[in-house]
């Protein structure tokens, strides 16, 4: 068997073949290369106080093929403001000296704010070491498959060292090791024959001497590998924690007045926000709502020689502090913000109207569905209205068999405040009509009126969608909506709380909808008042019976020549008709004896946003050239023709012109210079349109007119549209001026605390999106988070002053004036308020000092949480002799209770390495 055996064939090994190792510097170099690492001659301008806590950072990440999951390369770097600067002298500069050097000496950027901010996370590394820039290796998912041995952690360490080497890097490489969150990190910066080496350790339990200063400079001494000639620099800093500050503001739910348990549980100083408007809106914080209150006292830059600091004796003491500060990092959720967020979800639901009340929610004519008839005979007559002379409706049966979760009762309080007319015996909030009428803009946001019923109704939807059952509560409070805007229309009533005038394109549809309405109820008043006027008229007359018949009101017949009357009789009868009044001095053209008569007109078509888009789609379909898309542009043309030649039976085409378009009748000069008017070109081209409907157009008066507008037609397109919507579509039609509300609800609590001018920047950048989004061209709504995510953001705020205001001792130890100045610092500084010791310095105003020093008299060393030790030693860069500059030497102690953590950067020469 001995002999079948080929040892050539066993233990062969390719040492050609590329290793791991190599593989994976190979990979790590070109991702390197790509970022530019290399040292460009010119490290940048020195950084500013605390620039690297408010930057915006740039992160770029690769992965590379290395262990069974992958290695993340991931690059850090800080975006900084560009300045101006003055070129400096660089005969004098170091060319050892790197911008990781600059940073670790940089003593403006030592101490960050206590409180993280979620939506600008800082790096560790930034936080510990004030790099502005930095490379870390880390496993990919490396909070399960995390470093653990050493062998890895020299593994690639060693191999950040070596390519940072072959590629003259002179960016700081870190390497993740152990659990991701305990943040442990080891480095290497590589400079012109120096070597930054950065370690972190941590101690559970360290020894009492190392917890002060004086056992922290003894042992960064014997760390430093080489002598330094200067004293080392100390930075301080002492974080203290206050009582965390609770302001109980109690959940308001529109139109519930039982008390709320959650009253009466939580414990808390109570506050309650005052509102004089939007009362259909919820406002109030959540129990858990608080604010937890910091003060950090910091020593900038002192010598190792000038302070002392042990377990016996300390010089880190707040009352001889050069520099405090306060933190305030505020935790607090609103309710109306909660409410918003949850309407945001009706968006996506496409179920009908029907599917929740059923299909003949509408019920009768009146909306108020199974009625008996003999019930409307003895019913008690209600309260007349103060400014109308007719007695008011009966409201019974808009609520009743109404499928839903609310009560009747419940459900007339909500209909009482918004047709408050309607039910005088509930109504509590009356609309005024200059009410925010200033705060509102039609060209701007696309909404309503402040208060109006548009507004009204869309905010009490979005409180029955969180507090009345959900969407089943919102269908129904619509439901109701519909029924009494149909009792209204039967009854010739108009809708309350809605501008005058014609549907205003300016704003949203619903309130174009609701104003078309209340225009057919004025032309339907108005049309039944001039037919029962000529009643009277043609009876005191003692007309006959057929033309009786005739009284005055328009025909509605499809046949194309009835609506103009009779033609045979048209042109026998030369008798004026409808005549309003005389143009002036003007006379007709060819009978200069008679004057020319403005005649009565049917006025002007009314259209909504949708009807002129759906108008002007036909119009594209059908092209310039079609029959039927003239037809639709001069109806009214028409009808204003057929009405000057009734009222002016002689006249021509130049006379309609000289009414109807002055500008048309144009003057000009014959050879003889003297003046002369004609029709203008549009007016005689052949084909003209006008001269086309000026033919077809039979004299005939206005009274005899078809109607231009079906107000009976129109009323029931518009109740029908707001029948027949989808929860979505509701939602579309109503979120706008929920948000818009929402908003000015939120100026209207900061008035009445006095605090508007703090928060005004905000509230106009809200309007200020709000308006973006609500003219919106896209069908679809624009996403509302990002602006529910700031509407939130300023309620917390809010809160978070009314803590501070606490905190301050206003009105007692304060004056609002001086609450209002500081909470502008915290709002300017990222939560921050500078606190200044009068009797170290006379800047400033020291009564913040002045109150938060005694709460630390009695229990310091309690409300102590964590001291912040920086020790920096920096070589001389001046000079430009080889050798001589030795590199900085860093080390940072984080002291929490006994625990300790170290974070060194020592610099070593590798010149004779």
């Amino acid at each position: 068997m001995a002999e079948e055996i080929d040892d050539n064939d066993f233990y062969r090994e390719n040492f050609s073949a590329d290793s791991d190792w190599e593989v994976f510097n190979a990979q790590l170099g070109e991702i390197l290369q790509k970022w530019d690492v290399t040292a460009s001659g010119d490290v940048g301008r020195s950084l500013k106080p605390e620039e690297i806590f408010r930057c915006k950072w740039k992160v770029e990440s690769e992965t590379l093929d290395m262990l069974s999951n992958g290695i993340e390369v991931e690059h850090y770097q800080a975006h900084l403001e560009e300045d101006e600067i003055k070129e400096e002298i660089k005969e004098n500069r170091c060319p050892q000296r790197t911008q990781c050097h600059q940073d670790l000496m940089s003593s403006g950027n030592s101490f960050g704010p206590p409180i993280r901010s979620s939506s600008n996370e800082l790096h560790t590394l930034a936080r510990i070491y004030g790099l502005r820039r930095f490379i870390v290796l880390h496993p990919v998912n490396a909070s399960v498959n995390y470093m653990k041995s050493t062998a890895e952690f020299n593994f690639f360490l060693s191999a950040a060292a070596v390519v940072a080497a072959e590629v003259g890097s002179v960016v700081p490489i870190f390497v993740q090791i152990y659990d991701p969150k305990w943040n442990f990190f080891t480095g290497v910066s590589p400079a012109p024959a120096l070597r930054t080496n950065f370690r972190l350790i941590g101690l559970e339990k360290a020894p009492p001497e190392c917890r002060y200063l004086m056992g922290l400079l003894t042992l960064f001494r014997e760390k430093v590998p080489a002598s330094y000639p200067q004293s080392a620099m100390v930075s301080v800093c002492t974080t203290y924690a206050l009582d965390t500050m609770r302001i109980r503001m109690p959940m308001y739910v529109p139109f519930d007045y039982g008390l709320n348990s959650e009253d009466i549980v939580v414990a808390g100083q109570v506050a309650h926000v005052d509102v004089q408007q939007f009362y259909a809106l919820p406002h109030g914080y959540k129990p858990e709502s608080c604010t937890e209150i910091y003060l950090v006292y910091t020593w900038p830059e002192l010598s190792e020689h000038v302070a002392f600091d042990s377990e016996q004796r300390t010089d880190f003491i707040p009352s001889k502090a050069p520099l405090g500060k306060v933190y305030l990092s505020v935790e607090a959720s609103s309710y109306l913000s909660c409410c918003l967020r949850d309407y945001q979800a009706v968006a996506s639901v496409t179920r009908s109207l029907e599917s929740f009340v059923g299909r003949n929610f509408s019920g009768t004519s009146s909306g108020a569905e199974g009625i008996n008839p003999l019930d409307k005979l003895t019913e008690r007559q209600l309260t007349k209205r103060r400014d109308r002379n007719y007695e008011m409706p009966s409201q019974e049966g808009l609520t009743k068999r109404l499928p839903g979760p609310m009560t009747e009762s419940e459900l007339s309080e909500l209909l009482a405040y918004m047709f408050p007319d309607m039910h005088p015996e509930m109504a509590l909030y009356p609309y005024v009509k200059q009410s925010f009428k200033n705060k509102f803009d039609p060209m701007r946001i696309k909404s309503a009126v402040p208060d109006s019923l548009v507004c009204r109704l869309s905010c009490l939807l979005a409180t029955c969608h969180a507090h009345s059952g959900g969407l089943d509560g919102m269908a129904q409070l619509w439901a109701a909506f519909t029924r009494q805007l149909r009792l209204l229309w039967d009854n010739s009533l108009a809708v309350p709380g809605i501008a005058s005038g014609f549907p205003d394109t300016r704003t949203c549809l619903l309130h174009q909808k609701l104003q078309m309405l209340n225009v057919c109820v004025e032309r339907r008043v108005q049309r039944e008042a001039n037919s029962k006027r000529k009643q009277h008229q043609d009876q005191a007359l003692a007309i006959s019976e057929d033309e009786e018949e005739d009284e005055g009101e328009f025909f509605d017949c499809d046949e194309p020549n009835s609506g103009s009357g009779s033609p045979v009789k048209a042109v026998l009868s030369l008798k004026p008709e409808g005549r309003l009044r005389r143009l002036g001095d003007e006379r007709l053209l060819d009978e200069p004896e008679e004057y020319l008569y403005i005649p009565e007109t049917q006025e002007p078509v009314p259209k909504t946003e949708d009807q002129l888009q759906d108008d002007a789609e036909v119009m594209l379909k059908l092209g310039p050239g079609s029959g039927l898309s003239t037809q639709m542009m001069c109806t009214s043309l028409l009808s204003d023709m057929e009405a000057f030649k009734a009222a002016n039976p002689r006249s021509q085409m130049e006379d309609f012109i000289r009414w109807y378009s002055p500008k048309d009748w144009e003057e000009v000069k014959d050879e003889t210079g003297e003046i002369t008017h004609q029709l203008s070109v549009r007016m005689t081209t052949e084909g003209n349109t006008w001269l086309k409907v000026w033919q077809q157009a039979h004299p005939v008066p206005v009274a005899r007119q078809k109607r231009l507008f079906d107000d009976t037609n129109e009323a029931l397109k518009v109740l029908h549209f707001l029948e027949s919507r989808k929860m979505h579509e509701i939602y579309n039609l109503t979120i706008v001026p929920v948000l818009h509300s929402s908003i000015l609800k939120i100026l209207d609590i900061c008035i009445n605390a006095k605090v508007d001018d703090l928060f005004s920047p905000q509230i106009e950048q809200l309007l200020t999106d709000l308006c973006r989004l609500s003219r919106s061209q896209s069908d679809d709504l624009p996403p509302i988070g990002p602006l529910l995510d700031d509407l939130a953001e300023l309620e917390r705020r809010f809160y978070q002053f009314k803590c501070f205001e606490r905190l301050s001792g206003y009105p007692k130890k304060s004056t609002l004036d001086q609450v209002k100045l500081q909470f502008l610092e915290i709002l300017r500084n990222d939560n921050c308020c500078t606190i200044v010791n009068r009797k170290l310095t006379a800047a400033g105003d020291g009564t913040l000092y002045d109150i938060l020093i005694p709460k630390l008299e009695h229990d310091m060393a309690e409300r102590l949480i964590s001291k912040d030790y920086i020790i920096r030693l920096d070589g001389d860069s001046k000079s430009t002799e080889k050798g001589l500059y030795l590199g900085p030497q860093f080390m940072r102690a984080i002291v929490t209770g006994e625990k300790l953590r170290l974070c060194g950067a020592f610099t070593e020469s590798t010149a004779f390495v």
